[in-house]
C-alpha cells in the first residue's frame, strides 16, 4: 500500500517539524474523520509516535 520512499519522506517531514519546537510540541489527530480519497477512517496518531520514548511523552485527551 505504501512505498518505502513515501514512508521515509513522511518520517523526515515529521522529524523536521518536531525538531523545530523550542519549548513544547503537541501532536494532535482527529477523533474520527472519513477520508474519501483513500476510503479510510482517520482516527489514530502517526505511526511514528511509537518511535518516541514514552518517558518524554504525556498523553492528554481533549473533548468538545
Amino acid at each position: 500500500m505504501y512505498k518505502e520512499e513515501d514512508l521515509e519522506e513522511e518520517l523526515r517531514l515529521m522529524y523536521v517539524a518536531a525538531t523545530r519546537a523550542r519549548e513544547n510540541l503537541y501532536f494532535t489527530y482527529p477523533g474520527q474523520i472519513y477520508d474519501r480519497s483513500v476510503g479510510v477512517m482517520l482516527n489514530r496518531p502517526s505511526r511514528f509516535i511509537d518511535m518516541i520514548p514514552e518517558d518524554i511523552l504525556e498523553q492528554r485527551w481533549a473533548e468538545y
